[in-house]
């Protein structure tokens, strides 16, 4: 299945209650989670990040059709704004090279 990382920034999106970031964050990520699952994915990791990006996901899905859907909804439900991109993990790199 392709791999991908998504990159999620939360500028632009409406300003936090204080106090919610801390409650969204403590119990990790279920409800992403749930979102990359219905569209046939799998979440391996999120990271929490410092720099231009808030977030770091590492996901696989089916088919990048089905990634850019779960993109989208996340969008419609979480806000922010995210980068995607497809990443080749090293067990496919001899395929790869053998295109070359």
């Amino acid at each position: 299945m392709p791999h991908y990382i998504s990159m999620v920034s939360m500028s632009g999106s409406e300003p936090a209650e204080p106090g919610s970031t801390a409650d969204a964050i403590s119990e990790g990520a279920p409800e992403t989670r749930k979102l990359v699952e219905a569209h046939g994915g799998t979440l391996h990791e999120v990271y929490l990040t410092m720099g231009a990006f808030d977030v770091l996901m590492v996901m696989e899905f089916d088919s990048t059709q089905a990634c850019a859907q779960a993109m989208l909804a996340m969008r419609e439900q979480f806000g922010g704004v995210t980068q995607t991109i497809e990443v080749f993990p090293e067990s496919q790199w001899g395929a790869i090279a053998e295109g070359v």
